[in-house]
């Protein structure tokens, strides 16, 4: 009877604490992101600028860190593309991390309720 209470355990244990699909997150995040930037380069570009002003001065200064990045469609499209990367590389990171954390989380759990089970016999 044991043996059934320890794979109920396990089962329970591994349903609370799913695994996240590493690759899965690093798209949808980096996806995200590159749509963020497209979106507001476009909205930037469709506005336009009030007159003796340039358009979005602000988030010109990507160009620093991107280079060939600037506030039209050809950079708005390859800005796209280093955000893409920098989600995708955020997006696989936080899913290992929240893999292993919740691997380790998991067996101090088993440990812990293995070390009580003992203490009661």
């Amino acid at each position: 009877m044991t043996s059934k209470t320890d794979s109920a355990d396990k089962a329970i244990l591994m349903a609370a604490f799913a695994k996240m699909d590493v690759v899965a997150l690093a798209v949808a995040v980096g996806s995200i992101w590159a749509l963020i930037l497209l979106l507001a380069t476009a909205i930037l570009l469709l506005k336009g600028a009030p007159e003796g002003h340039e358009i979005g001065g602000h988030l010109e200064l990507l160009g620093i860190y991107l280079p060939g990045y600037r506030v039209s469609w050809g950079g708005g499209l390859l800005g796209a593309v280093y955000f893409w990367f920098l989600g995708a590389i955020t997006g696989f990171i936080l899913a290992l991390l929240w893999n292993m954390t919740h691997y380790l989380y998991v067996i101090v759990i088993v440990v812990r309720s293995a070390w009580w089970r003992l203490m009661a016999e």
